[in-house]
């Protein structure tokens, strides 16, 4: 077996600046990963690791050999380096960058899918698109205005089910449902006087439209639902964490 060479960085250099303007500033095509899970998980599910980074005392460790058998190119950096480089407060020592998942297009022939609307937060989305991979989500369509499903935050929030589910960016809500009616499917949204959660089995294709935090769905998204479901509060709580009331529908949806 060939041994894999490892490039030592030093603190400074081009491809120290490049790791920083790719941290900084995603490149499309490429998602930054940072945390031993997360990455290990990446090469479970057989993701392209392009760079690997590791600080020095990881470089002999048995955690990090899948890692380094699975990246294109690995390099040793300064453990400050990389602290400072990072972007979550506590970094674990190790970054890469890996290829963006290329999906195709949802074509609503089964299953229910998500449309969410301007969803800002990157950690709410991440934690939509968890939830979508995890009770089985067709798709999750974003609108124009969505936060980077890519991005850090949103990676980190969704403990890399970005890379386990379909996900599609630059929807409107108008194309979106286009897609569900052509195949005769139906398409929801939340409120308070729709129908109650416990009454709820929508057919498949199904298409959920969830607002945005505190906005809600625009008027234009939610005009084209054909019906609204309620989920029951109590203690005078009027709404949920989007990416609650996500999970909940989806489990719903199942029959769980």
């Amino acid at each position: 077996m060939t041994e894999t060479t490892i490039e030592r960085l030093g603190r400074h250099g081009s491809r120290i600046r490049d790791l920083r303007r790719w941290v900084k500033n995603r490149r499309d095509g490429e998602v930054v990963v940072d945390g031993r899970r997360l990455l290990t998980d990446i090469v479970r599910w057989d993701v392209p690791i392009e760079k690997l980074f590791l600080v020095p005392e990881l470089v002999n460790q048995a955690v990090a050999a899948p890692w380094i058998a699975g990246a294109k190119v690995t390099f040793e950096i300064e453990d400050s380096v990389l602290s400072d480089i990072a972007p979550t407060r506590s970094p674990q020592g190790v970054l890469a960058l890996v290829e963006e998942p290329k999906w195709p297009l949802w074509t609503a022939q089964r299953g229910l899918a998500l449309w969410l609307d301007r969803i800002q937060d990157p950690g709410n989305l991440g934690a939509i698109v968890r939830s979508a991979a995890g009770l089985g989500a067709a798709a999750v369509l974003l609108s124009p205005d969505c936060a980077d499903p890519f991005g850090a935050g949103a990676v980190r929030g969704s403990a890399g089910a970005v890379f386990r589910v379909p996900l599609e960016r630059g929807v409107a809500a108008d194309q979106a449902v286009a897609r569900v009616r052509e195949r005769s499917g139906e398409v929801w949204a939340t409120g308070a006087g729709g129908r109650p959660l416990a009454d709820w089995r929508p057919a498949e294709p199904s298409l959920i439209l969830l607002g945005a935090e505190g906005a809600g769905l625009s008027k234009e998204a939610r005009d084209q639902a054909e019906g609204e479901v309620t989920i029951p509060l109590t203690r005078e709580i009027e709404s949920l964490n989007v990416a609650v009331a996500a999970g909940i529908l989806l489990h719903q949806a199942r029959g769980l």
